[in-house]
């Protein structure tokens, strides 16, 4: 066949996959989701059930580990069960954590004699978060100390903590330190913040944690058994430090705390299915973490919540035959953040192979008129380029831009708030605040992104949140009507990919190279501007790292189109695909030389005689390979303990260990990384240096996680 009649062929296949899956196009707003499936799952699905959801884990202070985290997975595994999944079941998993669990807490401010004044200062059974995780069995009455932050040698000065219980404003993790380990002090009261300052929420009460016993603390004896911490809100702490100043007599602390440590580690994670007709090697993984702290509604009450809603609402669509069964897999987990995939990766190291992609959501029910949150959607990172981005995008946006109220609305009869509103009983009526942007980690997608896994991956989170990790995360700061929305963007992508054939794949393909056009017109910009905000002396540096942006992104464009063809094996999506790509190597010639074209005419150099020379550290790492370590476990264990890079961004670090793959050599890794910045912009991740990037990969080196060659 000719390369016209081939390209022909594609076409009128791409034309087929139009009108077959995706007709009338007109009609819709993303070209993924018909107007009828976006109708039914807004029907299906609800974000007052899953706001009950979220208002029944409230309940639990669901610490790793602990009694209350086993009870809120034994609720989900029902849960999971009522919604419709199959073969829902509860996996027991090993776990470096401790099992611990405050079985009781109080702390009063108690006088002298037996009429001394008694003042409830906490009470674990009055809010879990007022005795800190870790906080041992306790019982004693002692005096209580001002030491300020608590942190710093300057904050002892003049006082005598030994066998008296200090309070202090900063994280009692580290008071611990030094208060308890280094001075002899019995405990802690904090009043540290989840907040930049104590002034942005004096009643807050943050989630706070002491160690069971000392480890790597510079001066102390590894082993030595830690104490407990009370945690109170900042003005309450604030006002405790003043009468403690104007007290005639010490203040005493009467403490009683029993708690429970397991010997053994265990954690647990509930997983569910929505079984494909066709195909067990492709799974749709959506995923949620459990653990967080008491209330915690949004962090991530909401997540595992939504996740419930995603199952009801495709389960009953399913069964009353208003959508086909997946083709895929449709695999639902709630675990243990950033802690239950490893482990199961670990123990079934042929499990990432069966994974097509995975979306996360964490933080996904916030009022987002609180604090001007956003939802936001993460891209894939650079070093895992896949279509999946564009069908978040696309969805996502058609999500929001139908719940945004428009001013060319104005003027008609009856005017829509919004076109097409996803409106909860008990939601607001806000609009619908989302953006996709370059990858960040944070949540459990980056338990599926590391290199020697390979799972792309994206996360719905929102941000800023200024109620996180603390007594401000309760169910007024939830949202039923965000809930919805983003159950309906998770339902919409993942019943997506489960069903797409190929002739979807083609229309998809066409759709990510369109898109891709878009994204290299904003990465020859960023280019061109790199270039004339260059000085004279930096003429040469800077247009090689303006063409290793530019270079680089087309790599990442047509690796992204090319994960199109993972999902049929047909000749004709390889063809199109290949056809595709085509064009998109065509172009980045043609870019390529537009990009020097700005270069002569600016500088007046002749871009040919025009090349920067390599350092000698690069020079250097051209001839250096690194390559992850064949063991996923040991993998795990070790790219943690790696030291090096410090001056990177911690995703850039990431992204490195991940483009270390044993087929580039240190050189291009680094290059990788850079154009990934670049792309993001400074303001983004920061800076790249080679001197950065070697660090971090010998660091991995030293840690057993990377191996030289």
């Amino acid at each position: 066949m000719s390369r016209h009649a081939s390209l022909a062929s594609s076409l009128s296949l791409v034309a087929l996959a139009i009108s077959c899956f995706m007709a009338p196009a007109q009609a819709q707003s993303s070209p993924f989701v018909s107007e009828q499936r976006f109708d039914d799952l807004v029907q299906a699905t609800s974000g007052d059930r899953a706001f009950d959801d979220v208002r029944h884990l409230t309940q639990y202070h669901r610490t790793g580990g602990s009694r209350d985290f086993f009870a809120a997975t034994e609720w989900i595994r029902d849960r999971a069960k009522a919604a419709g999944l199959e073969d829902v079941r509860l996996i027991r998993q090993a776990w470096d954590g401790v099992n611990y669990s405050c079985l009781s807490g109080e702390a009063w401010l108690v006088g002298s004699g037996s009429e001394g004044v008694r003042q409830k200062l906490a009470s674990y059974d009055d809010f879990a978060l007022t005795i800190a995780d870790g906080s041992r069995t306790t019982a004693l009455e002692a005096e209580l100390v001002d030491v300020g932050r608590g942190t710093d040698e300057s904050d002892y000065e003049g006082l005598q903590v030994s066998g008296k219980v200090v309070l202090a404003s900063a994280a009692p993790g580290r008071v611990q330190q030094e208060a308890v380990w280094k001075r002899g002090a019995l405990g802690v009261v904090s009043y540290a913040t989840s907040r930049d300052t104590h002034l942005d929420a004096p009643d807050q009460i943050a989630w706070g944690r002491v160690a069971l016993e000392a480890k790597d603390v510079e001066g102390v004896e590894d082993g030595t058994l830690g104490a407990f911490a009370i945690m109170i809100s900042p003005r309450r702490g604030l006002a405790l430090a003043r009468e403690i100043g104007d007290a005639e007599e010490p203040l005493r602390l009467r403490v009683d705390i029993e708690a429970e440590i397991l010997e053994g580690s265990e954690q647990a994670m509930v997983e569910g299915w929505i079984r494909g007709s066709e195909i067990h090697d492709q799974q749709i993984v959506l995923t949620s973490h459990i653990q967080e702290e008491i209330g915690s509604a949004n962090d991530n009450g909401s997540g595992v919540a939504s996740m419930l809603e995603v199952a009801r609402g495709l389960t009953r669509l399913i069964d009353e035959g208003r959508i086909p069964r997946p083709r895929r897999d449709i695999r639902f987990w709630w675990v243990n953040e950033l802690s239950s995939q490893p482990q199961y990766f670990r123990e079934n190291p042929g499990e990432p192979q069966k994974m097509l992609l995975a979306i996360n959501q964490d933080m996904v029910g916030a009022k987002q008129s609180w604090g001007g949150r956003v939802q936001y959607a993460s891209r894939s990172p650079w070093s895992l380029p896949h279509a999946l981005d564009d069908v978040m995008e696309s969805v996502l946006l058609m999500v929001r831009d139908a719940n945004t109220g428009l001013l060319t609305f104005r003027g008609t009869d009856n005017p829509p708030r919004f076109q097409k509103p996803i409106l909860s009983i008990k939601g607001t009526r806000d609009p619908f605040h989302a953006r996709m942007v370059p990858y960040y980690g944070s949540s459990d997608h980056h338990a599926f992104t590391p290199g020697p896994v390979g799972v792309p991956a994206t996360a719905l989170i929102n941000w800023p949140d200024d109620w996180i990790h603390s007594s401000g995360d309760d169910l007024d700061n939830i949202d039923a009507t965000q809930l919805q929305r983003n159950a309906v963007v998770v339902a919409a992508v993942a019943s997506y990919f489960g069903e797409v054939d190929g002739a979807g794949a083609r229309y998809l393909a066409a759709h990510v190279a369109a898109r891709a056009r878009g994204r290299l017109a904003e990465n020859l910009t960023t280019a061109i501007t790199y270039l004339l905000n260059g000085s004279e002396a930096s003429h040469l540096e800077d247009r090689r790292w303006a063409r290793n942006l530019l270079s680089h992104s087309y790599d990442r464009e047509v690796a992204a189109l090319g994960s199109v063809a993972e999902l049929n094996s047909s000749p004709e999506l390889t063809a199109w695909v290949d056809d595709l790509s085509e064009n998109l190597e065509t172009e980045r010639v043609r870019r390529l030389a537009e990009l020097d074209t700005t270069f002569a005419a600016f500088t007046g150099l002749d871009p040919l005689a025009s090349v920067a020379e390599l350092s000698e550290q690069e020079q250097e790492m051209e001839d250096i390979v690194f390559a992850p370590v064949d063991d996923l476990g040991t993998y795990f264990d070790s790219i943690g303990r790696a030291d090096g890079g410090k001056d990177l961004h911690a995703i850039l670090r990431f992204e490195v260990y991940n483009f270390a793959d044993g087929k580039r050599n240190a050189l291009q890794v680094y290059e990788a990384v850079r154009a990934e910045a670049m792309g993001a912009g400074d303001w983004y991740y920061g800076s790249v240096t080679s001197d950065a990037v070697l660090e971090a990969l010998r660091g991995a080196v030293a840690s057993g996680a990377l191996i030289e060659r």
